[in-house]
This record gives C-alpha cells, structure tokens and sequence, in this order.
C-alpha cells in the first residue's frame, strides 16, 4: 500500500468540537494539486471491487476512451468485479432501442466488464426540452430495456431500488440508489412522496451488511463554479446523511471528478461524471480534490475499510483515500 497521510476521524459525535474538514485542517493532509500516479492494483483476495462512472452517454470519442481505461484498469486488478455503478446521464439527445447496443453493449467491453452495470436516471435520461424533449418516456425506455432484456449488464429494476453484494459468502455492500430528478417533468408528486417513504423504510430496515452507500445522479454538495451545492437536496436528504452510517454518497451530474469530505456529515461525497461530456470548471473550496477531468472511480472495499481511487482517462491515478470503519480518512500519496 502507498504511503499515506492521516486526517483525523470525524464521527458524529466529535463534529461539534473539531474543525477537522475546515480548509486549514485539510490542507495538512490533502494534496494542493493534482498528481499523477499509477493506481493500486494488488488487493489480495478478500472484499469487492467495484467502478463508478457517471454522465457518459454521448456515444463521442471521450467516452469511448474512458470505457476503454476502466476495461483496461479492470483487466489489471487480481480479482474480478462485483458490478459498474452507472450513476446517470446513460444517454444524451434522442433515444432509441437501437442506441442501447453502440452507446453500451459494444462501447463496454465484456473483456473485463462483463458485470451488471446498476444504473440511475439522471436529468438527461428524462428528456427535458434541453435535451430530446421525450419526456418520461426516455426514462421509461431505459427500464423497459432492462426488464426486457434480463441477461443483459443493463440494470435498472426501478426509479430506486438497493442492492447488496457479499464478500466470502457475507453481507459486505448495501448501495441504495435514489432519484433525485426533481424537476417538473420528472418525478411525479407522487412518486417523490413513495421515494421518501421507501428511503426511510429502507434506513431503517435490518442489514447484516458492513457498509451502506447511497448512489444517485446529482451531488449534494459540489465545487463545480457555476452550480455549487444543492441546497434542495440538503433539505431533503441532508438529515439522512447526518443521522444514519452511510459511508459513501455517490453521483454524477457535474462533469468532473471529486471527493469532498462536508463537516457535520458522515459520508464521503464523491462526483463522478466524468464519462464523456463536456468537462465543467470548479472552485475549490477546501473541502478536498476536485478536478474538471475525464475519468472513474474504483473502489475496493473488505471488512475493515474502504479504498477509492480516481481514476483520469489516461489511466492515471489522481487521487485516492481510505476509509475506515470509525470515518478515518487517510489521503494515499503518489
């Protein structure tokens, strides 16, 4: 294992009285600029790998070059993977059936990612009047497609939905998937009263798992310049992640790569949307790495912590942290 540099926990019960994630506890421990360094790759044989990749569904150059990186990155690790977290904007502009065998079959190599790729809706995958103006129906497509088509890597049984993955015939993994389109033409009135009930049930519900997660398309908080946190979702979810052991907040949305840590929350907030569209420029704010570069994340995870690893699209490794148990953070140095 690399070298790494040790941020102190930040459990709930210590955020009232250390500033740990203000800008000048960080900026001991977090790098000030990206690095480029390779990636680790010897993990044993215990815990699951998994990759996450967001806003990859323009069928261009870029996301053919990042499918090719994780395909590669893949092939390189000791052991198979569990499952590609898809974490939304699947496909830009007007979609068809026929789309679905370039824009993903063909573009992700069953060479070494032959596994179920667990996917959200993102804004685009409504299809608002920005993008091909079909409405719920884009989305209804893509559910349509994984129902219809059960041996293939495409799954979406549902707008939100959980999944657990074990390790060594043991509850390793639960990763909750919500959607947070909540704009008109979206998700119903309806539907977002049944989500918040189901995400509260599912809290609540007995897991013998280690770890949660939660996936879905856009960040809650962002340094991206010109959209910055969502201040609806902290009002709708902010509680959540206060108040229950999640670990990890995944999306995409904002086209670029990072890992914020907020203070007062327990999870680590990674942005992945960096599959394929247009990169969008960030300001940092101290709360971490954040880049506006192509790329995914991998994330080995065992009994006793969890690893993440940004990946660009060259390859490269551009920064990577550990999580224990106890919400220790430790920054992996090139």
């Amino acid at each position: 294992m690399k070298e790494s540099a040790e941020i102190p926990s930040f459990r709930r019960r210590d955020v009232i009285k250390t500033l740990v994630f203000s800008s000048a506890a960080l900026g001991t421990g977090w790098p000030g600029r990206a690095v480029a360094a390779s990636p680790e790759l010897k993990f044993g044989k215990d815990g699951v790998h998994f990759l996450a990749v967001g806003d990859f569904g323009t069928g261009n150059a870029a996301q053919k070059q990042v499918a090719e990186r994780m395909n590669e990155f893949a092939g390189k690790l000791g052991s198979p993977l569990a499952a590609v977290l898809a974490l939304g904007d699947n496909f830009y502009n007007h979609l068809e059936p026929a789309r679905f065998g370039p824009g993903f079959e063909e573009m992700y190599s069953k060479e070494h990612l032959d596994v179920p790729f667990y996917a959200c809706l993102g804004n685009h995958d409504y299809g608002p009047s920005y993008d091909s103006k079909q409405g719920r129906a884009k989305a209804d497509m893509q559910l349509e497609y994984a129902k219809a088509n059960p041996t293939s890597r495409w799954k979406m049984p549902a707008k939100w939905y959980a999944e657990e993955f074990s390790a060594a015939g043991k509850p390793l993994v639960k990763i909750i998937y919500l959607d947070s389109n909540n704009f008109e033409g979206a998700l119903t009135p309806q539907e977002k009263v049944d989500q918040k009930r189901w995400l509260e049930a599912e809290l609540k519900k007995e897991t013998k798992a280690k770890w949660t997660w939660v996936v879905s398309h856009y960040p809650v908080f962002s340094d991206t310049t010109k959209r910055k946190d969502n201040q609806g979702l902290i009002k709708s979810w902010g509680g959540y992640f206060q108040e229950n052991p999640i670990s990890l907040y995944l999306s995409g949305h904002d086209h670029n790569l990072q890992h914020l840590q907020v203070e007062g929350y327990q999870p680590s907030f990674l942005v992945s949307g960096g599959g394929g569209a247009k990169l969008y420029e960030i300001t940092d704010t101290g709360r971490g790495f954040s880049r506006p570069i192509l790329g995914f994340n991998h994330i080995h995870v065992n009994d006793e912590r969890i690893l993440v690893q940004l990946i660009d699209g060259d390859g490269n490794r551009m920064h990577a942290f550990e999580k224990s148990h106890k919400g220790d953070i430790k920054i992996l140095k090139a």
